[in-house]
């Protein structure tokens, strides 16, 4: 498959899931009072953020690229990979899912990370793991959890809030 063509499936396909949300959040998210940001600010800022991307990514598909032939490319030799590296996130989402309920935001995160960056992105470096791993996690929990007040799954074994 060639460059283009991916750019112009790709871009389709986002464009109709930032379509598919910006009217979900028109029919569900009720707008705020009078001029401040109410809750239909943020998930509508973000489909439109989408959608513009994914138009920008679709344009881009109907100009040739200067690094491939002006004929289709088979692109055979990169499948593989590229199937491996799909299964890898489908399976590792599917598994942080899993992990959240019984464990918790902060655990399942690190867990998450930790298996992405050792199968997924081969690093062996054990700092630079740990750090990512306990970076992101904790990171992510004072951000949305402490400033922003979003909802993080404590966990029913193990319940690491502070």
């Amino acid at each position: 498959m060639s460059e283009s063509l991916r750019n112009r499936i790709s871009g389709a396909v986002l464009l109709s899931v930032a379509l598919v949300w910006i009217v979900l959040v028109y029919q569900t998210i009720t707008p705020g009072q009078g001029g401040e940001a109410g809750p239909r600010a943020f998930p509508l800022f973000f489909g439109y953020v989408l959608a513009g991307l994914s138009l920008l990514l679709l344009v881009q598909g109907f100009w040739p690229s200067e690094s491939e032939p002006a004929g289709d490319s088979d692109g055979h030799a990169a499948l593989p990979r590229e199937w491996v590296a799909v299964a890898m996130t489908v399976g590792g989402l599917v598994v942080y899912g899993l992990l959240l309920e019984p464990f918790g935001f902060i655990p399942s995160t690190a867990v998450v990370v930790t298996a992405f960056m050792i199968f997924g992105l081969r690093v062996t470096s054990p700092v630079l793991i740990a750090g990512m791993a306990i970076g992101l996690s904790l990171g992510c929990y004072l951000v949305f959890g402490k400033l922003l007040g979003t909802y993080l799954p404590p966990g029913e074994i193990i319940t690491i809030y502070f």
